[in-house]
């Protein structure tokens, strides 16, 4: 074989070679041709699909052109409505204008009328207040009745609060001054110091009347009697026996063996209590007619009758004696506070309150 001869293994490889590159050839081709089936594929299906959303715009664009013009028709019409509310408002301010005068008339009317109504009510209110401070200033000057006239004050401040008026602070303050005054007086119970005199009258008969002593002295033992001569017994005995014969012609000593005889003979006894009744019972109407001056010299009388007639050592005696003590110190009639002020104030606020 010589050098220009070609074995026969490589062109048996060269064939493989070629027929795998035509296999490789045609599958490239093959490969191409369906990409570009697929592409073509794809794009129809993209073109279909940008038909139909053409088509549904287009159907959408048309429906929306007919909803256009309804709109534009139904805008004309309210358009038109709106002109008709318009005049037809206009129209109703007019009215309404008109109605709100007449109403702004009515209320100013009806506010002249609360006013006066309200006015009236308020001053009917005070003209009360005036009366109870009235009230009060006569039983605190006539009848002396202290708790009465706090009572018209109390009355006259709870109607003065109802009303809410800052100008009444005034007259306001001013009563509860003149309350505080009547309630800073001494309390005094009449009714008490009554029963306590009437308690006494009943108790009269049973004091003890007081033992009464000799009619020319006092009884005593006698001493016996001793003969002292001057000469006896020097300077000092004879002054002693002169001052025993000036008192010999004054007081009578003497022995006694009877019973001790009253003060009073028996006839006399019950004029004693009588009279004890009598100081009593004055003091007890001067008592209740606020009587101080009567009450008290008839409660002194008493105390000389119980001091001079009765027996001092007796519990009921002393009992009878304290009592008239503690009635000789009560005043029937306290100084009692001027309540004008806050009328005074009251009927200005009224002569200055327009009626």
């Amino acid at each position: 074989m010589t050098e220009y001869e070609v074995p026969e293994r490589p062109r048996a490889a060269r064939s493989v070679w070629r027929v795998l590159w035509l296999w490789i050839l045609i599958l490239a081709v093959l490969a191409m041709l369906g990409g570009g089936a697929y592409a073509g594929w794809q794009f129809w299906q993209q073109r279909q699909a940008t038909e139909d959303t053409v088509a549904a715009q287009d159907t959408l664009l048309r429906r929306l052109s007919r909803q256009l013009g309804d709109v534009s028709a139904e805008l004309q019409q309210l358009r038109q409505r709106q002109s008709d509310l318009a005049e037809s408002a206009r129209r109703n301010t007019d009215v309404v204008g008109a109605l709100q005068g007449r109403a702004d008339d009515a209320d100013a009317t009806l506010a002249r009328i609360n006013a006066v109504i309200q006015g009236g009510r308020g001053r009917a209110q005070l003209l009360a207040v005036e009366q109870l401070m009235l009230i009060a200033n006569e039983r605190t000057r006539l009848a002396h009745d202290v708790a009465g006239a706090m009572e018209a004050l109390a009355l006259a401040q709870d109607r003065l609060g109802s009303l809410a008026e800052p100008k009444l602070f005034p007259i306001r303050e001013a009563l509860a001054e003149e309350r505080s005054r009547l309630e800073a007086l001494p309390r005094l119970d009449l009714e008490a110091s009554a029963l306590t005199l009437s308690g006494l009258i009943r108790r009269v008969r049973d004091l003890p009347l007081r033992s009464r002593a000799p009619t020319h002295g006092a009884v005593v033992d006698a001493e016996p009697t001793r003969d002292i001569t001057p000469e006896a017994s020097g300077f000092w005995a004879r002054g002693m026996a002169s001052l025993r014969e000036m008192l010999g012609a004054v007081f009578t000593v003497r022995r006694t063996d009877k019973p001790v005889d009253r003060l009073l003979a028996p006839e006399q006894e019950t004029l004693v209590g009588q009279l004890l009744l009598l100081k009593l019972e004055t003091a007890r109407a001067a008592l209740l007619n606020r009587d101080t001056a009567t009450m008290r010299a008839a409660i002194e009388d008493a105390e000389s009758f119980l001091d001079d007639y009765y027996r001092s050592d007796d519990p009921a005696v002393l009992g009878a004696r304290a009592e008239l003590d503690r009635l000789l110190n009560v005043d029937l009639n306290p100084q009692l506070p001027e309540l004008d002020r806050s009328l005074g104030l009251l009927r200005a606020y009224l002569d200055a309150t327009p009626r």
